[in-house]
């Protein structure tokens, strides 16, 4: 009993402790946080830290030392606080590349640090792994020099000094320098890591040590990191923080990144500190320094942008697109799809190392929208409206300036409902534009599925915002009920049918039969005025020949004369 009693104390113990254990779960190299956890001790992190909703994990005052590939997750509704500390990749990115331009003053360059160096000396140059320098040139004062390989060497003379390198790539590719070698001639030689080198116009080159994505909440204060991405489509703050060979901060188009205090990001691996989408918010406060020279502080891209129309094939022009602010003519294709620069990712806003701001102003304008409605003999014009922004939208729908066509009534005139098949019967039709452009358009009607007689197609030109009324005449050749069905005919080239309106109407039931006696002409008059007809037609023709003979005569009596007086 005594022995069961403990066990049973025990097993209370051990469940009591296991309640009290930290929210933090390690499986297959992952750490789950799923409650407030607080990191106050240096430590190394290896594999995948994931703070769910509901965790929170504060670094305070301690270093986390990244190793290769390992992440910070924070989900959505998770947190990551970063209080006085350090997230430190073990193998941060430590080349550099230049930016791609050719004139001096925007040229890459780096320096070397010769001054106090006695005696001649040679430099080694190194490119990244996987790299060359073939097309390539080195630019020292006036003596421009062919690079190729993945290394060069240059010479120096005694006295020096500092020298800079400038670096131009084939075309306007990048020149990378993974590090450089000094070696004196005296002897001893010294490697400095492309990073280390003081440099001009030139961006960090390699590979992250470690990522972080955040999904949920980010907040630095006073505290670095260093050497990883950094993916947010939730929110970040920063504040005396510093982000080194981190940018671009990657942002997701609803993101938010609020930059303040003495902020510093420095050495990015692109050409800006901050990447955000079309609908993400960037706040960057007056006192944060980014990496300057030709980084911007920000850029926002926009990819895969269309404009969505109503009908294929529509050519439109749209101008001010990106940094160039170019032009371009495009056309919708068989879903009414038109994509803006071919769908390609392009800038829209940068934010200047310079604290000035260009934002893209970009207008669609319409050059050719014409459809069987609006033919160009017709003098209505384009459909498309005028010129409209080209907004940020992902997708951007093309729908004003065109048509809108609606039945209004379709009705039997008068209070009759039958007719006979000899007789035509009265419709009237009210059709009404609810649209912004006019339309010559036609319409038909049918019969239980077969095509009624009304005189062919009825034609409407009908304004923007204006009713018509149309009256045919309908017959039919056969008896008995039916209804009469018109529909509009809607342009071919629309990719959606009813994109335009139009649709179909039908008329109340009414009764065909057959021709009564009266309806037809009798056949007595009939026949007497075929007779009197003929009996005209016969006279007429008596007449002219009588004519006929007489003249004949008149003509022998005149040749027999003119002979006597010829003997005589």
């Amino acid at each position: 009993m005594r022995r069961v009693a403990a066990l049973q104390v025990l097993l209370m113990v051990s469940a009591t402790m296991l309640c009290y254990l930290p929210a933090a779960s390690a499986d297959e190299a992952e750490t789950v946080i799923g409650a407030n956890v607080t990191w106050a001790d240096d430590q190394p992190v290896e594999g995948t830290v994931r703070i769910v909703s509901g965790g929170h994990l504060t670094v305070n005052g301690a270093d986390a030392a990244m190793s290769d590939g390992s992440s910070i997750i924070i989900e959505d509704g998770g947190a990551l606080t970063l209080n006085h500390a350090g997230l430190l990749a073990d193998n941060p990115p430590t080349a550099i590349a230049s930016m791609g331009y050719w004139d001096e003053s925007n040229r890459s360059a780096f320096m070397v640090p010769g001054e106090g160096i006695d005696g001649p000396f040679d430099v080694t140059m190194l490119a990244m792994d996987g790299d060359s320098y073939f097309g390539d040139g080195a630019h020292i004062g006036d003596e421009a020099i062919n690079l190729n390989g993945s290394s060069h060497t240059f010479s120096f003379e005694d006295g020096a000094g500092d020298v800079w390198i400038g670096l131009t790539g084939f075309s306007s590719t990048s020149v990378t320098v993974a590090s450089i070698t000094m070696v004196l001639e005296n002897g001893g030689d010294t490697t400095i890591l492309g990073t280390d080198l003081r440099s001009v116009n030139m961006k960090t080159a390699g590979d992250p040590g470690f990522s972080i994505q955040v999904d949920g909440d980010l907040s630095s204060v006073d505290s670095t990191v260093s050497g990883g991405q950094m993916t947010v489509s939730g929110s970040m703050s920063a504040d005396d923080s510093s982000f080194d060979r981190v940018g671009p901060v990657l942002l997701g188009s609803e993101a938010t990144i609020d930059l303040r205090g003495a902020t510093v990001f420095s050495g990015s691996l692109d050409d800006h500190d901050v990447r955000g989408g079309p609908g993400s918010t960037i706040y960057w406060g007056d006192d944060v320094s980014g990496s300057g020279g030709l980084i911007d502080r920000w850029e926002r891209r926009v990819s895969g942008q269309s404009i969505q129309l109503d009908a294929k094939y529509v050519i439109l022009s749209v101008s001010g697109i990106g940094p160039s602010e170019a032009t371009q003519e495009i056309f919708s294709d068989e879903n009414g799809t038109a994509l803006v620069d071919g769908g390609r990712e392009r800038v829209v806003e940068i934010g200047y190392s310079d604290g000035t701001v260009w934002t893209e102003a970009a207008t669609i304008d319409v050059i050719t929208y014409v459809t069987s409605w609006n033919p160009e003999s017709s003098g209505i014009g384009n459909y498309g409206g005028g010129p409209m922004p080209l907004t940020w939208d992902q997708s951007i729908q093309l729908n004003s300036g065109t048509p809108n066509i609606e039945w209004e009534s379709l009705e039997i005139v008068g209070d009759e409902d039958t007719r006979s098949t000899s007789q035509s019967m009265p419709v009237l039709a009210r059709i009404a534009n609810r649209g912004t452009a006019s339309a010559l358009l036609y319409f038909t009607c049918e019969v239980a599925g077969l095509e009624a007689d009304i005189g062919g197609y009825q034609e409407v030109r009908i304004d923007a915002g204006e009713s018509m009324e149309v009256q045919f005449g309908w017959r039919s050749s056969v008896t008995g009920q039916a209804s009469l069905t018109c529909r509009i005919l809607t342009p071919l080239q629309l990719v959606d049918e009813d994109s335009f309106g139009g649709g179909s109407t039908t008329t109340g039931v009414m009764t065909w039969t057959e021709p009564a006696e009266e309806d037809s002409l009798p056949v007595l008059p009939l026949l007497a005025a075929i007779v009197v007809a003929v009996g005209i037609a016969v006279t007429t023709m008596l007449r002219r020949a009588s004519d006929a003979i007489v003249e004949t005569e008149e003509e022998i009596l005149s040749y027999s004369r003119d002979e006597d007086d010829y003997e005589d």
